[in-house]
């Protein structure tokens, strides 16, 4: 198996979140959130990413449970931007709920005595780094399903 070297990127209309992992540990890793201000200039900063990272997948999520809400939309334009700008392969992964679960994550290290404010940057590189493990344990499954068992 080739080794890739993947960035998740949680989009919003304010800031985008950034969580980096590779094919061979499937760990996800939070990276840094990134203020958004247009397609083209996150465009630049995130292909300076992809070259010192030696990135050579980005998995950019977009909520399929509001499907045809304007978020989309957008996410869908950062998508092509990205693919045009960077000659990199970006797929579209299911982000339902990723920053709530942040968000209901962070709460719970609050509660386990955390004494760190979490901060709305915080929560959008939590939630990339969500995406990418959801994406990682998805393609772990979809292997395992592509094998035989020893009775075939």
């Amino acid at each position: 198996m080739n080794l890739k070297k993947i960035l998740a990127i949680d989009f919003g209309v304010k800031r985008i979140g950034l969580a980096i992992g590779d094919s061979e540990s499937s760990i996800a890793t939070p990276f840094k959130t990134i203020k958004n201000n247009g397609y083209e200039n996150c465009s630049i900063q995130i292909a300076q990413i992809v070259k010192e990272w030696r990135i050579n997948l980005i998995v950019l999520g977009k909520p399929e449970i509001y499907s045809d809400q304007e978020v989309n939309k957008q996410i869908d334009n950062f998508g092509k931007t990205l693919k045009k700008n960077l000659n990199i392969d970006v797929i579209f992964y299911n982000e339902d709920y990723s920053s709530n679960s942040a968000q209901a994550e962070l709460a719970m290290q609050m509660q386990a005595g955390r004494k760190k404010k979490v901060n709305k940057e915080e929560i959008d590189r939590i939630a990339a780094t969500l995406i990418l493990q959801s994406y990682f344990e998805n393609e772990i499954f979809k292997r395992a399903n592509k094998r035989t068992t020893s009775k075939d």
